[in-house]
């Protein structure tokens, strides 16, 4: 593509600083946390009747920022008029929806220069109808690479919208996996969590596995076909904060992991007789108390479910205050080591018996699962090893130790400990088979926040919130890679596609909690 760009100006410093840092770390000691924004679709009619009384409205709500979906009323041909409106109503652009073919070469420097002029550097394509194709799917990730490197020079973005097409299985994965895995970083994935949801995925790990890349987000409800109901009776509804979503998991991994600027409410369902703008601050307002908890540290209770995580299907494996559930792997009952302290799932080894605990031994859960997602919290002291078991086949006259038959994500203190100068053998690798992309785990003494998902075979973990390991199982490749590893001369190893979830006795104190699991 060649585009005419006479009548753009160059913004080569600030393209520089486009890129959000996805280092989680910097965006906490910066407190960069994001910004509200609305789409404007959301209140679309209201928009056309009277653009400037809307947006003060949307100002008084307490939005800092609205997404622009095309309709600019008076100052459709006035960039700068409607950059001073919103100057004077404390509100910035915080993106604009933009068709494809809107930024074609005969109509790119016009359109750029437009959105330049009122301050918008984020151009968001809404949809395409090739995003759900095989085929198409790569050819739009061309023209979405194209026009990245054709915008950054102007200190702009391009970006794509998801709808629920794009959650479709695509060799092996989804179309939006091949979207974000045929352009470059700095293609804005926008992720509409509504249709996210919708689809029947997890949109926080669509966040966490492409770090840095949700700069701007949907917070949009949408309700499954199949109708929910809280415990108490009451009907959820489409407004944030009465559905079945967890917004706090989803602000959490925006604002650690995503490098997340502008969250955009969307709201294109308009339950109990409200009208568009009154759904619009109801929703605005359950976000808010969603922020306020998160950002008041309270978080959640401890080894408890959500209503919206009892909705998606999420059991608790542990409840804080008893083992039930729970057994010494190639035993009836659990080991009196095996302790519950503050709600904590502890391992005491004051006594030891070889290099495990007397009374102690690895643990296993009573139910066995197959397509599953995983998630706990671990604690190591100085120098500690454990590991977190998958697929356990409890048959402990072939399989002597746990280990011996499960598949293993290690738990370590990588520096204090001596298997962390071994290859495969650090926290977050799937122990002695394959190393973590990226080291993510925290100081001893730290709690660590583990998802582990595996679906159909497609085994994926997550450290932290950052996306560190996948692998496809029991393929030939994989086969090949058990056979090559300390496993090769244990027959059976790595081949139970149903089996327990088991922790691990290294002899070292480590603590769990907050264990949950949901079957896919």
């Amino acid at each position: 593509m060649s585009f005419i760009f006479s009548q753009l100006r160059p913004i080569v410093a600030q393209a520089k600083q486009v890129n959000h840092p996805a280092n989680s770390q910097a965006a906490t000691q910066t407190n960069d946390y994001p910004q509200l924004s609305v789409q404007l679709w959301s209140v679309k009619d209201d928009v056309n009747k009277d653009f400037e009384g809307t947006l003060k409205k949307i100002a008084a709500m307490g939005f800092q920022g609205v997404e622009f979906a095309g309709d600019f009323g008076p100052y459709k041909d006035n960039a700068h008029g409607l950059k001073r409106f919103l100057d004077k109503t404390g509100l910035k652009a915080s993106g604009a929806h933009v068709a494809i073919t809107q930024l074609s070469p005969d109509r790119f420097a016009r359109l750029v220069k437009f959105y330049q002029d009122i301050g918008c550097t984020k151009l968001i394509v809404p949809s395409d109808s090739r995003a759900g194709d095989p085929i198409g799917v790569k050819l739009l990730a061309q023209d979405l690479t194209s026009l990245s490197k054709q915008l950054k020079p102007f200190g702009m973005q391009i970006g794509f919208h998801n709808h629920s097409v794009e959650m479709n299985a695509f060799e092996g994965n989804t179309y939006w996996d091949a979207i974000a895995q045929n352009t470059p970083h700095d293609v804005i994935l926008q992720q509409d969590v509504g249709w996210t949801s919708y689809a029947g995925k997890d949109p926080v790990l669509f966040v966490k596995l492409y770090p840095g890349r949700t700069l701007t987000t949907h917070y949009k409800s949408k309700l499954p076909l199949q109708p929910l109901s809280t415990n108490s009776g009451k009907s959820y509804t489409t407004i944030i904060g009465q559905d079945n979503i967890d917004w706090d998991a989803l602000y959490q991994a925006n604002v650690q992991v995503g490098g997340t600027e502008w969250i955009v409410v969307e709201q294109e369902e308009y339950p109990n007789g409200l009208s568009p703008m009154q759904s619009v601050e109801q929703s605005l307002r359950g976000l808010q108390a969603v922020i306020a908890l998160r950002n008041a540290g309270t978080g959640r209770p401890l080894n408890a479910l959500t209503p919206s995580e009892q909705a998606n299907g999420w059991k608790l494996l542990f409840d804080g205050k008893s083992t039930q559930g729970w057994h010494a792997y190639g035993d009836a009952s659990i080991g009196r080591a095996w302790k519950i302290s503050q709600g904590e799932l502890q391992l005491d080894v004051s006594k030891k018996d070889g290099w495990q605990t007397s009374g102690g031994g690895d643990i296993v859960t009573d139910e066995q699962f197959d397509n599953f997602h995983l998630q706990l919290e671990w604690k190591l002291q100085k120098n500690g090893n454990s590991g977190i078991f998958l697929y356990v086949n409890e048959d402990a006259k072939q399989f002597p130790y746990a280990w011996n038959t499960g598949l293993e994500m290690q738990v370590l203190d990588n520096e204090g400990h001596a298997d962390g100068k071994i290859f495969k053998h650090r926290a977050g690798d799937l122990y002695d088979l394959i190393a973590a992309t990226q080291a993510t785990a925290l100081t001893p003494g730290q709690w660590n926040l583990v998802d582990i998902v595996c679906d159909h075979g497609e085994l994926n973990f997550y450290l932290n919130g950052r996306h560190v390991l996948s692998t496809r199982l029991w393929t030939d490749a994989w086969k090949e890679l058990v056979r090559q590893s300390k496993f090769g001369n244990m027959p059976g190893f790595g081949e139970t596609k149903k089996g327990r979830i088991g922790l691990q006795d290294h002899g070292d104190p480590v603590s769990f909690r907050n264990i949950k699991i949901r079957s896919l």
